[in-house]
Parts: C-alpha cells; structure tokens; sequence
C-alpha cells in the first residue's frame, strides 16, 4: 500500500494531481530565479563592480549563471525522481 492509496482513497488521478501541483511551483521557481538572478547581475554590473576589469566582471556573470543553472536543475532533478518514484509505485 503506497501512502497516497490510504490518504485518497485509491484516487486513480492523484499521481496526475500531484504532478502538476508539484510542476507549478517548480516553474514558477525557475521563472523567478532567473528574473532574480538578471535582476542582481545587472544591479551588481552597474554599481558595484566598479574596480573589477572587463574579464573579470564577465568571469562574475559566468560564475553566477553556473550558479543558478546549479539551483534550477537541482529543483528540476528532485521533480524527476519524485514523478519517476510515484509513477512505478502506480
């Protein structure tokens, strides 16, 4: 018995529920992550990287980028094994 057959009452949609409650946030994550992260790079460009040459301002872009494409897949990777782990329990 899995644990969303005695909290629903064998819902034969709930994985299905489930999946697109669980996508929602995620995109809406990976939306504001990177409205965030454009947001802060742009600020940071424009006021305090004022000591910093040329290459190491894009060295900073290219490190918080890596930075952010690390959070995004990171919340997407734990959303395929959530789904792959629901679905074969199904």
């Amino acid at each position: 018995m899995t644990d969303h057959d005695s909290a629903f009452g064998r819902d034969p949609w709930y994985p299905i529920s489930w999946t697109f409650r669980s996508l929602m946030w995620r995109v809406a994550a990976t939306i504001a992550a990177a409205v965030v992260w454009m947001s802060f790079i742009l600020l940071y460009l424009a006021f305090w990287a004022h000591g910093f040459s040329w290459f190491q301002d894009v060295a900073i872009g290219v490190v918080a980028f890596l930075a952010l494409i690390g959070g995004v897949v990171a919340i997407w990777v734990s959303f395929g094994l959530r789904l792959v782990r629901r679905w074969t329990e199904a």
